[in-house]
């Protein structure tokens, strides 16, 4: 038992220590009544390698880093899938990736649940024609 551990570092030290680097590296999730937020380490990424999808019901973070060595390429990649709570609009997700590594993805609840259901009033505005209707131009109000 004792010589086992010392075995894998021996035999596989690549291994071992991607092993031991991804071990205890989870990831963190908030859920408060006004928003569901998901931190990541993410520190062997760059922000281009990084690919955040929100979903009606889901939000996807994706990461994908690929790098020549002597003997061809090491791809490292990884997907996360996460449920949206109840009331998170995905229209209304924004991320951030801090210089330590870390990715913060918050999405805004509307406080929609069992007890609150879920009722926006909409405001309704004159007919503009000079109006685009280009939906970039049609985003969240409720910015995070």
């Amino acid at each position: 038992m004792i010589l086992r551990p010392a075995m894998r570092v021996i035999v596989y030290p690549k291994l071992y220590s991607w092993i031991s680097q991804t071990r205890g590296v989870r990831p963190t999730i908030k859920i408060a009544k006004d928003k569901f937020q998901v931190t990541l380490d993410v520190r062997n990424f760059t922000k281009e390698e990084l690919r955040v999808k929100a979903r009606s019901e889901y939000l996807i973070i994706e990461g994908k880093h690929e790098r020549k060595t002597k003997d061809g390429f090491v791809v490292r990649k990884f997907v996360r899938k996460f449920k949206l709570p109840k009331g998170c609009d995905p229209n209304c997700v924004k991320s951030e990736l801090s210089p330590d590594g870390h990715l913060k993805v918050t999405a805004l609840r509307m406080g929609c649940g069992l007890n609150h259901p879920c009722e926006t009033f909409v405001q309704i505005s004159d007919y503009d024609p000079n109006k685009s209707d280009d939906p970039k131009n049609q985003g969240c109000k409720n910015n995070v």
